[in-house]
C-alpha cells in the first residue's frame, strides 16, 4: 500500500470543504446554459497536485500518479466520449487524446479562486486591472477557456456579465457536459480548416489548433504540433481505454 494513501485519506475532508466553499459562489443560475447532469467521475484536487509534483513514484507519486488519473477518468467517461465523438462526427481517438491531456492540470478550485479574483479586479470600471480579464480562464476536467467556449456555443462573449459567466464556468465543470462542449469546439476546428475527412495527418492538425487557438496561421502551427502529435503516438492506447 502506498505511503501517500493514508495521508490523502486525512487531508481529503479539508480539500472537499474548500472546494465545497468555493462552489457556493459559482452555483447562481447554473440552468442558464445546462442542465446539472453528472456522471460523477473522478476529482483532481490540490491534494492530486500534491502527490503528483511532491510524491516520488516508488511511494505512489509522479508522473505515474498522473496518468492513472487520467486513464481513470477516460474509461469512467468512455460512453460519453463516444457519444459526443459521434454526434460531432469525431474520431472517438481524437476526442479522448484531448481528454486525457488536459484532465489532471489545475485543480478546478484554482480556476475558480481565479476567476473571482479577476473579476473583483475588475469592480468599479479600473482603468488599469492588474489581473488578465475573467474571460480568459479556463474550467473543466477538459480545460476549455471561457471565451472559447462562448464562441464555441454562438454567443458574444464581450456582451456576456459576470453572472452569466459564472454559469457557463459551472456548466463546464461538469463533466458530461465538458467533455460535449470540447467535442464541439473540436468540431468546429476541424470545419475551421476545411477538413472533409479527418485522419492522422489532421489529428496533429487539430490537436495543435485545440491547443494554441486560431491565431496562428497553419505555416506558423505546423512549428509545433506536440500535442497533436502526442494524440497520434497515443492512439492504440486511447482506443484501449475507449473499448
Amino acid at each position: 500500500m502506498s505511503v501517500a494513501v493514508p495521508i490523502a485519506t486525512a487531508l481529503t475532508a479539508k480539500v472537499n470543504v474548500r472546494v465545497w466553499f468555493c462552489k457556493l459562489v459559482m452555483d447562481e443560475h447554473m440552468d442558464e446554459f445546462c442542465t446539472p447532469e453528472s456522471n460523477n467521475s473522478p476529482t483532481w484536487t490540490l491534494l492530486d497536485v500534491i502527490i503528483w509534483k511532491g510524491w516520488p513514484e516508488r511511494l505512489g507519486g509522479g508522473t505515474a500518479y498522473s496518468r492513472r488519473f487520467k486513464d481513470a477518468w477516460i474509461v469512467h467517461n468512455k460512453f460519453y466520449i463516444k457519444a459526443s465523438a459521434a454526434k460531432y462526427s469525431l474520431p472517438i481517438e481524437l476526442l479522448a487524446g484531448v481528454c486525457w491531456i488536459e484532465v489532471g492540470g489545475d485543480p478546478n478550485i484554482v480556476d475558480r479562486i481565479g476567476f473571482e479574483f479577476r473579476s473583483f479586479d475588475r469592480l468599479g470600471n479600473v482603468l488599469s486591472p492588474m489581473t488578465k480579464d475573467p474571460i480568459k480562464t479556463s474550467f473543466g476536467w477538459v480545460s476549455i477557456q471561457l471565451r472559447t467556449a462562448a464562441v464555441t456555443l454562438g454567443m458574444n462573449p464581450d456582451e456576456m456579465d459576470v453572472s452569466q459567466l459564472r454559469s457557463l464556468a459551472n456548466c463546464i465543470e461538469t463533466d458530461i457536459y465538458n467533455i460535449d462542449i470540447a467535442a464541439r469546439h473540436i468540431r468546429m476546428l476541424a470545419d475551421y480548416e476545411h477538413f472533409s475527412t479527418i485522419g492522422m495527418e489532421e489529428v496533429r492538425i487539430i490537436g495543435a489548433r485545440y491547443n494554441w487557438g486560431t491565431s496562428r496561421s497553419l505555416d506558423e502551427l505546423k512549428k509545433d504540433l506536440s500535442y497533436g502529435n502526442f494524440i497520434v503516438n497515443s492512439w492504440s492506447h486511447l482506443k484501449q481505454l475507449t473499448m
